[in-house]
């Protein structure tokens, strides 16, 4: 269904999209922002050539970093591509890097945009999912909105059911987004110390996939040839 057949969704998703800047331009998201370019250059860093495509509500991707690839942004209010998640009009196989950032609290169905992402990854590329109890459209669950993101969602279980290996799930930061900014600052290298060692306790909460397209080797394509007329009966060569 189109966001213009379905204003309520629009509403939440212009809502969360405008909470997710402010939110990223304070403390506690410059901070998460960085982390998640530290822990996505451990795996994909940018080079020529390369194709990285961003799911999402707001667009992570800085184009200073991601100078050397071309970096596409996918959601409805997007200027590069205007889609939806789950419905991306992309080739399969196509992007080196995909990041999911944010993408599956407002989605109808949170496996399809997880398995469509896995779609347009290339073979032993990497899927990052980012997922944050921030800025949560209002009167949506305020109880589970209050739980760490790794107890609100198995992350692994999405990935594992769109044919995913996953390598890493690290926590980016513990802290409440409703602690003062004043606060985020004074804890924040606890914080930074801490958070990687709690992803079940962690409120913004990243898992690395990686897709693992093992082909067995075809005889032919063995770079040692042997001739049959080499080999004599009895396991003895003709140059014996």
């Amino acid at each position: 269904m189109d966001l213009k057949h379905s204003p309520e969704r629009a509403f939440h998703q212009a809502f969360r999209s405008d909470c997710l800047q402010r939110w990223y331009s304070g403390p506690q998201g410059l901070r998460v922002l960085a982390a998640l370019h530290q822990q996505m250059g451990a795996f994909c860093r940018p080079r020529f050539g390369d194709a990285w495509l961003e799911v999402g509500p707001v667009r992570l991707l800085d184009a200073e970093w991601t100078r050397p690839v071309h970096a596409l942004h996918a959601d409805p209010q997007s200027r590069t591509l205007a889609a939806q998640g789950d419905r991306l009009p992309l080739a399969a196989e196509t992007f080196s890097c995909v990041l999911v950032a944010h993408a599956l609290h407002d989605a109808e169905d949170a496996g399809n945009v997880v398995a469509e992402a896995a779609r347009v990854l290339a073979p032993e590329g990497h899927l990052f999912l980012l997922e944050s109890g921030h800025c949560g459209a209002a009167g949506r669950r305020p109880l589970r909105r209050a739980l760490p993101g790794g107890l609100r969602r198995s992350s692994r279980r999405l990935l594992v059911q769109a044919g995913l290996g996953v390598h890493r799930q690290v926590a980016l930061s513990a802290l409440p987004a409703v602690l003062p900014a004043g606060w985020h600052r004074r804890l924040s290298h606890l914080d930074t110390a801490v958070s990687p060692w709690l992803p079940v306790l962690g409120n913004s909460l990243l898992t690395v996939a990686r897709r693992r397209d093992l082909k067995p080797i075809a005889p032919g394509a063995s770079r040692l040839r042997w001739s049959r007329e080499g080999i004599r009966a009895g396991g003895t060569s003709q140059w014996a």
